[in-house]
């Protein structure tokens, strides 16, 4: 089911927000001009990941730098200081319509 998030101008490009629909907490993250979602926090310590940043088409951790791809949710990048692997990041499907981004739940 699709669910409307916020107006596309809403984010400034490289760029995140965290939101929650339907009691799911997620990550908008705007990466030159593309928007992406995926689950708001970390697989490794559950930080949130609107607490970190954008580098390149990559979310990263603000508690221990692990990275992730924002186009599929890959991890890039374990924690700094962990061998231990962590799992991926979900993604979702979206879609704007008249400069509405929706998310598909």
């Amino acid at each position: 089911m699709w669910e409307i998030l916020f107006k596309e101008n809403e984010i400034d490009d490289n760029s995140v927000k965290d939101v929650t629909v339907k009691g799911t907490p997620l990550l908008v993250a705007k990466s030159n001009g593309k928007i992406y979602v995926t689950d708001l926090y970390c697989t490794h310590e559950q930080t949130a990941l609107s607490e970190g940043f954008i580098e390149g088409c990559n979310i990263v951790c603000s508690a221990h730098f692990a990275s992730f791809n924002l186009k599929n949710g890959n991890v890039v990048s374990g924690p700094e200081g962990d061998s231990d692997p962590i799992k991926n990041l979900k993604t979702y499907n979206i879609k704007i319509e008249n400069g509405v981004i929706m998310v598909e739940l």
